[in-house]
């Protein structure tokens, strides 16, 4: 299984740190935080 987007989840919630996200990460479902990497994603312009 690819759980780079994992990793690439944790560098936007940093990069977006201002969004105050960084303290529920680890209580995310998977579900959850998928849909909020594709967010920060779109927000990032990838």
């Amino acid at each position: 299984m690819n759980n780079q987007w994992l990793e690439d989840l944790q560098c936007l919630v940093v990069r977006f740190s201002h969004l105050g996200i960084g303290a529920d990460l680890a209580s995310l479902s998977m579900l959850e935080a998928w849909g909020l990497y594709r967010y920060l994603s779109r927000l990032a312009g990838g």
